[in-house]
C-alpha cells in the first residue's frame, strides 16, 4: 500500500512540475501587453515632444515672419526710397495715437489688401511699444462706396478731421477737390500722408504710391509687342480726376505715340457716374470692329473690358492693372494676357510707417515708391507672387 501511495505522490509531483513549466511559456496577459505598449508609446512620445519650456511658435507669429520675408516687403525695403519703410526702429508713437485713413473705396479688393498691410504695421507697432488697452495705436479706415463719389469722400474727410486724429492718410478721388480739408489739417497740426493717388497741394508730408507713369509706359510696350506693333487699340481708364488715372494714361499714350507709329489709339474712355465702363467698352468695340488690343488702367476698368470683349465674342488682347479675382481667373484662362500688379500690402505697411514718422516729425522721402510686378500666365501661380494678388 505504501508503495502505491508513494507511486501516486510521485506521479502528482511530476504532473505539477510539468504544469509549472508549461505556465512559464504561456503568452503574457492583456494587462502585461498594454503596459508594454504604453511604455513603447511613451518612449516614442519622449523622442518627439519638445520640452515644456520650449513653446511651439504660434500660427500668427509664423505668418508675421513669413510676411516680413515676403517679396512685397523685400521690394519695399529695397526700392521705396532713402529710408527703410519696413523698419520700426526709429518709431516711438505716443500711446493712444489715432491714425485716420480715408481711401477711394473701403471695400474693393485693392483697398482690402492695402488695409491688411496697414493693420499689420499697427499690430507690429503696438507689440514693439508694449501698448495694450487704451494705450494701443488705433487706425480708422473709411471711404465711399463708389470711387466716383467725390462729395461723399469730402464729407468723410471733414468728419475725420473733426476727431482731431494724430495723422491723416488720404487717397483722394479728385486730386483738386480737397484743398480746403488739407488747409484745415495744417491749421490743426495734423500731418497728411497721401497714398496711391496724389493731390495738387504743397500741404502733404509725403506720397506713398506706385510709379504710375512708369507702369503705364511698360503696359504700352507689352501691348504693342503682343499685337505686332501695328493696329488699333483702345484705353479704359478709371476716374479722370484721379492722379493715378492721369499718370497711367499719360505713360501709356505717350509711349505709344512716340514709339509705335503704326499703332492707332482710337478711343480713351473715362469712368463716370452716368455710363458704366462695360457699356462704354461695348460701344467702342461696336464702333471700331478692327480693335486688336485694349488697356484697362485699374481693376474695375479691366473687368469692364473683359466683360465687353467676352460679350463680343471677338479675340482681342486685353492688358490690365491690378489683380482682383476676375483678373486672376482671366490671366489663368488666357483671356487677359497679363497684368501689372501694385504692391498693395507694402503700400499699406509703408503708409503707416510714414504716418508715424510724420507725426514724430521725422523726415520722409517726398515720394515712397512701393513698386509693382508684371504677372502673366507663366507666373501667376508662383508662390513668390501670392501676396501681390488681391484675393
Amino acid at each position: 500500500m505504501k508503495k502505491v501511495l508513494v507511486g501516486l505522490l510521485c506521479c502528482m509531483l511530476a504532473v505539477g512540475v510539468i504544469s509549472g513549466c508549461g505556465s512559464k511559456e504561456k503568452p503574457k496577459s492583456d494587462k502585461g501587453q498594454n503596459h508594454t505598449e504604453k511604455q513603447e508609446e511613451q518612449s516614442d512620445t519622449t523622442n518627439t515632444e519638445k520640452p515644456k519650456d520650449e513653446k511651439e511658435p504660434s500660427k500668427e507669429a509664423e505668418e508675421e515672419k513669413s510676411m516680413a520675408d515676403d517679396l512685397t516687403m523685400q521690394v519695399l525695403k529695397d526700392q521705396a526710397g532713402t529710408r527703410d519703410y519696413t523698419s520700426l526702429e526709429e518709431l516711438n508713437p505716443e500711446p493712444g495715437s489715432h491714425i485716420a485713413v480715408v481711401v477711394k473705396n473701403a471695400k474693393s479688393s485693392f483697398w482690402t489688401s492695402v488695409k491688411k498691410g496697414m493693420d499689420q504695421a499697427v499690430k507690429d507697432l503696438n507689440r514693439k511699444m508694449g501698448y495694450k488697452g487704451e494705450d494701443k495705436i488705433k487706425i480708422s479706415f473709411e471711404g465711399p462706396s463708389e470711387e466716383t463719389d467725390v462729395e461723399s469722400q469730402i464729407n468723410i474727410i471733414d468728419a475725420v478731421l473733426s476727431e482731431n486724429p494724430s495723422v491723416l492718410c488720404l487717397a483722394a478721388i479728385d486730386m483738386e477737390s480737397c484743398e480746403a480739408q488739407l488747409e484745415a489739417a495744417a491749421e490743426n497740426d495734423i500731418p497728411v500722408v497721401v497714398l496711391d493717388s496724389g493731390v495738387q497741394s504743397g500741404l502733404v508730408n509725403t506720397v506713398c504710391a506706385t510709379d504710375n507713369y512708369a507702369i503705364g509706359a511698360e503696359a504700352a510696350n507689352k501691348l504693342a509687342e503682343a499685337i505686332g506693333g501695328q493696329g488699333q487699340i483702345a484705353i479704359m481708364t478709371h476716374v479722370a480726376a484721379s492722379q493715378t488715372s492721369r499718370d497711367r494714361e499719360s505713360g501709356f499714350t505717350e509711349t505709344i505715340t512716340n514709339n509705335y507709329p503704326e499703332i492707332e489709339i482710337v478711343n480713351v474712355s473715362h469712368e463716370n457716374p452716368e455710363t458704366s465702363m462695360t457699356e462704354m467698352a461695348e460701344a467702342v468695340l461696336k464702333l471700331y470692329p478692327d480693335v486688336k488690343g485694349y488697356f484697362g488702367t485699374n481693376e474695375h476698368a479691366t473687368n469692364a473690358v473683359l466683360d465687353a470683349v467676352s460679350a463680343s465674342g471677338r479675340e482681342i488682347t486685353v492688358l490690365g492693372i491690378d489683380a482682383g479675382k476676375k483678373q486672376i481667373d482671366a490671366v489663368k484662362k488666357g483671356t487677359e494676357m497679363g497684368t501689372f500688379v501694385q504692391n498693395s500690402y507694402g503700400m499699406g505697411y509703408a503708409t503707416i510707417v510714414a504716418a508715424v514718422r510724420a507725426d514724430m516729425e521725422l523726415e520722409n522721402d517726398a515720394f515712397i515708391n512701393c513698386g509693382y510686378q508684371w504677372i502673366d500666365g507663366s507666373s501667376i501661380e508662383l508662390p513668390e507672387y501670392a501676396n501681390y494678388l488681391y484675393e
